[in-house]
């Protein structure tokens, strides 16, 4: 019995044996039919247990965490802007803030009281003198308006006074009378 089968091979036929691959690879075909033949015995399953299903409910509740999450990095960033403005307006202004309230305060009181008498009077003036009067309130309040919205700029509703003032004031200069605007607070 021969122990070793190349003995009677030449040096280049055992040098191309060697070379020969060890293993073959299946055909596709092979490695179907194996799989099919696995799945009807139930040895293995058709999806991965490890593979989640993503059913409509789940996609819509990450849809609204997601858009939740994303509101509120937005809000809190605002907020953490906000804070950290009025900080710095503090530390660069100490005291000044607490006082420019008080006399925004005071004078906020004063012109609304004033604003009533200009109301009384103009109620028993003629014509003119209460358009006048008109015009003048509303050319210190549109100056307040803007000032607020240079301290809060993101403010909707000073923007929207802002808005219906030059809306108006077009309205005025175009001729379109008979149009009344009414801003609710």
């Amino acid at each position: 019995m021969n122990t070793n089968q190349h003995d009677d091979l030449t040096p280049e036929e055992r040098e191309a044996f060697e070379m020969l691959p060890r293993e073959k690879k299946p055909s596709r075909i092979l490695e179907e039919r194996t799989v099919r033949a696995l799945k009807e015995r139930g040895l293995i399953r058709s999806t991965p247990s490890h593979v989640a299903r993503i059913r409509p409910w789940m996609a819509a509740t990450a849809v609204a965490a997601s858009i939740a999450m994303f509101a509120t990095g937005i809000a809190v960033g605002q907020s953490m802007g906000a804070r950290q403005t009025a900080n710095a307006l503090a530390t660069i202004y100490p005291g000044q803030t607490e006082r420019a309230a008080a006399l925004v305060q005071s004078t906020g009181s004063a012109h609304r009281s004033a604003l009533s008498d200009l109301v009384q009077v103009a109620q028993s003036a003629d014509p003119d003198e209460a358009a006048r009067a008109r015009e003048v309130a509303l050319a210190t309040f549109w100056a307040a308006a803007a000032e607020i919205v240079r301290l809060a700029p993101d403010d909707p509703m000073a923007a929207r006074i802002l808005q219906e003032f030059e809306r108006a004031r077009s309205g005025a200069e175009g001729g379109a009378e008979g149009t009344r605007s009414v801003v609710w607070f």
